[in-house]
C-alpha cells in the first residue's frame, strides 16, 4: 500500500499527517521531540495505535554535544518491539543498525535514491523523500501489504528525526 507522510513547516513541534495517495488523512502523529523523544501515531479520534520511543544512553549524551543524533529509536506495536534502529558509530556515514524479531531486515539505497528496508532480499518498504514542496517536506512510501505498515511509518519519521536533526 502506498501512503504519504506530510512534515509541517510552520509549528512550535514537528508535526505530520499520514495520507493515502488520494489525499486522505489517515492517521496523525503526535508527541514530544525534544530529550528523550516519544512520538505516536494515532487514528483520527486520537486513539493510540503505535508508538516510538528513544532512550537515553551514553552515546545519545555524547552525540548531542557533537551534533549527531546517536539515539536509539524503538519502534512498538500492540506494546512488541518490532524494530530498534539506530544509527552506527561512524559520523562520516550514515549507517544503521537494525534490530528486528521478524528477520535481518537491511536499510539501503534504491535505484533512484529512495531508502529500502529490505528482507531476504525482498523489498518490504520503499520511502522516497520529496524536498521543498508546499507547506513543508513530504515522503512518499510503499509498503508490502505482508509486514504491518504502522512500524514502517514510524519508522520513516525516526528516520527523518535521525538524518534531519542534530540534537
Amino acid at each position: 500500500m502506498k501512503y504519504i507522510i506530510k512534515q509541517k513547516l510552520v509549528a512550535l513541534k514537528p508535526t505530520y499527517e499520514i495520507l493515502d495517495v488520494s489525499g486522505n488523512q489517515l492517521y496523525k502523529v503526535k508527541g514530544s521531540f525534544l530529550g528523550r523523544e516519544k512520538f505516536e501515531i494515532t487514528d483520527l479520534n486520537g486513539q493510540s495505535l503505535a508508538k516510538c520511543e528513544t532512550k537515553v544512553n551514553i552515546l545519545s549524551i555524547i552525540g548531542s554535544f557533537l551534533r549527531y543524533n546517536f539515539k536509539k529509536y524503538h519502534i512498538l506495536v500492540d506494546g512488541k518491539t518490532v524494530f530498534s534502529m539506530a544509527r552506527s558509530l561512524n559520523i562520516f556515514s550514515y549507517k544503521f543498525t537494525i534490530d528486528s524479531p521478524i528477520g535481518e531486515v537491511k536499510l539501503g539505497y534504491g535505484m533512484t535514491g529512495s531508502h529500502q528496508f529490505t528482507l531476504q532480499d525482498k523489498i518490504i518498504c520503499d520511502i522516497d523523500k520529496r524536498k521543498l514542496t508546499l507547506g513543508g517536506d513530504e515522503y512518499h512510501i510503499e509498503i508490502d501489504d505482508a509486514h504491518d505498515h504502522k512500524a514502517f511509518l514510524l519508522t520513516t519519521i525516526a528516520l527523518d528525526r535521525i538524518y534531519y536533526t542534530k540534537r
